[in-house]
């Protein structure tokens, strides 16, 4: 069984690709990153960044950052369309003492409804919890994004009663968030 972060993820099942994110994805990811109804509910990550800039995270999160072992940001593709960027997954802020990572997705717009943000999520699911052996994820929502809490439900998550503070979600300088978790058996 490999390390988290000792290589990079390549998943794939009949319908999708999770796999290390390259220099050719550099269109479809700024098509997302320039959407504000994409990125309404989340934090300004690589938000309406320059092409440079964001030529520069694909690098980076492709190298620097899973080096460091900070974060491992993946792109979704259709298996019918394997080199067409439509959607991202992040997991990130491991606690190797704790066996505890956090989650998050997010997928172009003109794949929405169709399914595939809960087949990635949950295809990220199973690699952390069954090939990683990662013990808890967890993942925090905006309480407006119904349909990524109806995501983490559907795959298993719990919601926590508590909830915590976010800055620059949304847009806003302070929002709260709702928390999710997901333990492994």
């Amino acid at each position: 069984m490999s390390e988290l972060f000792e290589c990079f993820p390549y998943i794939q099942n009949e319908h999708l690709i999770i796999k290390k994110m390259t220099e050719d994805d550099l269109d479809a990811l700024e098509e997302m990153t320039s959407n504000a109804n994409l990125y309404r509910y989340v934090p300004p990550f690589l938000y309406k960044k320059s092409r440079g800039n964001l030529l520069a995270a694909i690098r980076n999160l492709g190298g620097r950052e899973f080096d460091k072992k900070r974060k491992i940001m993946v792109g979704v593709y259709l298996s019918e369309e394997p080199n067409r960027l439509i959607g991202l997954v992040q997991m990130f802020d491991y606690k190797k003492r704790s066996n505890q990572m956090t989650i998050g997705y997010s997928l172009n717009e003109l794949y929405w409804n169709r399914g595939i943000a809960t087949e990635a999520a949950r295809l990220i699911v199973n690699y952390l919890c069954n090939d990683m052996s990662v013990k808890t994820l967890k993942a925090y929502v905006m309480p407006e994004n119904v349909y990524s809490q109806r995501i983490l439900i559907k795959i298993g998550f719990i919601e926590e009663a508590n909830t915590v503070q976010g800055e620059n979600w949304g847009g806003k300088d302070v929002s709260d968030l709702k928390v999710y978790t997901y333990k492994a058996l």
